[in-house]
């Protein structure tokens, strides 16, 4: 073969290899239609699909949270008698719904009857925080809430130093420093509550927390026992006596029997041994020497009176949904989407105040000092009752179509 035949047969198969190599495969013109068809069907079988399994989802996690309707008693059982009384005690929020209904006062509530937001004449919160209750959580959950509200959280009142009373001036200059902040302001202060009328001041709208009072003496008892605040107190105070190393060792069992004064709450008493805030009603009671003297029948009945004309609401990190659903629906203004923006920063908070280091205490000891606080104990279940009311007044069209006894 010569050469130019061998160039013109190469020439020749290379144009056959190209022939097949990008050669096109022509498809039916329905062969189309029925894989775009197909793709499309699917996309949307997968988008309804996993739209499915975020719904399972955000349910799932509801159902996981702690539910307000958990603490009413809204299981399976009860909605179908089986148990029935087992929470009729009033002091829980079941057997203040079955008080409610069995005293005709049920179909009577209503938020706007229960909420005094209405009644404030200033836009300021005042949180008159009690000590040992949870009161640091709060205010840290405040300034999560008040870039989304539009408020302001002032911290002068943090800092104060804590005193069991206020002499008249000093409480017209907090008053006064109050009604000087900015509209949408938050003022919080270890402080009892305050008559701003009594100085021709515009009241603000009232809250406080309140917890087991027994519960709140342990806590305290550790609290000035903590290390880290005995460095900041010696700290800034160098000068002050040392406590001997047995003080800091001394459990609160050996403290309770063995008379300790610093465990002794002695009704009716007015100086303490040692100041330790056992009296929670005063915070609500206010300034009157009436409201001195521990566990006092008088001074509760003036704390009682307080918190059902003055205090918007109080509540309890005991019953945390409840608390956040009661302070969402009445005061909106500080605390729209609180329980949204608190499951976002729950586990924080809940460690704000927490205490694994503190040993555990007796039931006998407990029960010992329970003897003590009868009437500290009246009015601490006198605001779960009325925080109990205010939520059952905002959920009674869900119990209705709950068919709830």
């Amino acid at each position: 073969m010569s050469l130019n035949a061998e160039r013109s047969y190469k020439m020749k198969l290379r144009d056959v290899e190209n022939a097949f190599k990008y050669r096109r495969i022509p498809y039916p013109k329905r062969s189309v239609e029925l894989i775009a068809l197909l793709a499309i069907s699917c996309t949307f079988f997968l988008f309804m699909h996993t739209n499915k399994l975020n719904s399972r989802l955000k349910e799932m996690e509801v159902k996981l949270q702690p539910s307000e309707f958990s603490a009413l008693g809204l299981t399976g059982n009860h909605i179908s008698g089986h148990d029935a009384g087992k929470h009729d005690d009033i002091n829980t929020l079941h057997g203040t719904y079955n008080y409610l209904k069995s005293t005709g006062q049920l179909g009577d509530l209503t938020p706007r009857r229960l909420n005094n937001t209405a009644k404030a004449e200033m836009d300021r919160l005042f949180f008159t925080r009690c000590a040992k209750v949870g009161s640091e959580s709060l205010m840290e959950f405040m300034e999560h809430l008040q870039d989304i509200n539009n408020f302001q959280v002032d911290k002068y009142g943090v800092s104060k130093k804590t005193k069991r009373q206020l002499k008249p001036l000093a409480q017209a200059q907090t008053a006064g420093y109050v009604y000087n902040l900015d509209e949408g302001s938050v003022y919080i202060e270890h402080i009892p509550w305050i008559d701003f009328n009594e100085y021709n001041l515009p009241k603000p709208i009232f809250i406080n927390l309140v917890r087991d009072p027994v519960e709140r003496m342990i806590s305290w008892y550790y609290y000035v026992r903590n290390s880290y605040r005995n460095a900041v107190y010696y700290r800034n105070n160098p000068l002050a006596p040392l406590k001997p190393t047995a003080w800091f060792k001394k459990s609160y069992n050996d403290c309770v029997r063995s008379g300790d004064p610093e465990c002794q709450y002695v009704p009716l008493a007015v100086r303490d041994v040692e100041g330790n805030f056992k009296r929670q009603s005063i915070f609500f009671c206010g300034h009157d020497p009436d409201c001195l003297p521990f566990n006092s029948p008088l001074a509760i009945q003036i704390a009682k009176r307080r918190v059902e004309s003055e205090y918007a609401v109080v509540g309890t990190w005991e019953e945390t949904n409840i608390t956040l659903t009661v302070l969402e629906h009445y005061i909106p203004r500080y605390f729209s989407r609180a329980k949204m923006i608190y499951h976002m920063y729950q586990k924080t908070l809940q460690n704000r105040n927490r205490n694994n280091r503190k040993p555990m205490v007796d039931e006998d000891v407990r029960a010992m000092v329970r003897r003590n606080f009868t009437h500290e104990y009246d009015f601490y279940y006198f605001c779960k009752q009325r925080l109990y009311t205010q939520y059952l007044a905002l959920k009674q069209k869900e119990l209705e179509r709950l068919n709830y006894p």
